[in-house]
């Protein structure tokens, strides 16, 4: 219940009014693009814009099939639907490490694809802008250069998952 007395509606009149300034001031202030932070292999960092993201999920029901490329994962149950899992270590060819306790699987969806990829760690989140970014570094995997966006802050490689999921390298088709 609010209160009866003039001076308190117009204390929060007042404050009605600065918050709406200050939100409004928040929404126009350019604060990029919001990517999720994963670790791969030993020390490897990317980052995975949020756009793409659905979820992140234990790796739960992972099922391997058997004739598939070493970097499919295998496949899961989710939602009614079976999903390739991809690892993402063995994809890019990063130096693996020990088997992981943190090892996540983060649902995505991009090119018209929903997978899941297999990181070593969820390491956070945080914010980019995409003009920012900085070249990608000489030295990436024969391929996979065109899966990085570029560099974050000189030490983060952000993913493009529209580029990664529509490569046709990656696509396993049964022929008859």
């Amino acid at each position: 219940m609010l209160p009866d007395s003039p001076h308190a509606r117009t204390v929060l009149h007042r404050r009605a009014v600065r918050l709406a300034c200050e939100t409004e001031q928040a929404r126009q202030a350019p604060r990029g693009d919001l990517f999720l932070a994963v670790r791969l292999g030993a020390r490897e960092h990317y980052g995975i814009p949020y756009r793409w993201l659905d979820e992140i999920v234990r790796p739960r029901g992972l099922t391997p099939v058997p004739g598939t490329p070493p970097f499919v994962a295998g496949v899961m149950a989710r939602r009614g639907q079976l999903l390739a899992v991809l690892d993402l270590t063995r994809l890019l060819q990063i130096e693996t490490s020990e088997a992981d306790e943190e090892t996540r699987l983060v649902m995505v969806s991009a090119a018209g694809y929903s997978v899941g990829l297999r990181v070593a760690e969820v390491i956070g989140n945080d914010r980019y802008r995409p003009e920012s970014l900085g070249p990608i570094l000489p030295g990436a995997a024969a391929g996979t250069e065109n899966w990085i966006s570029g560099i974050h802050a000189g030490q983060l490689s952000m993913l493009d998952l529209e580029a990664l999921l529509g490569d046709p390298r990656i696509r396993i088709e049964e022929h008859t």
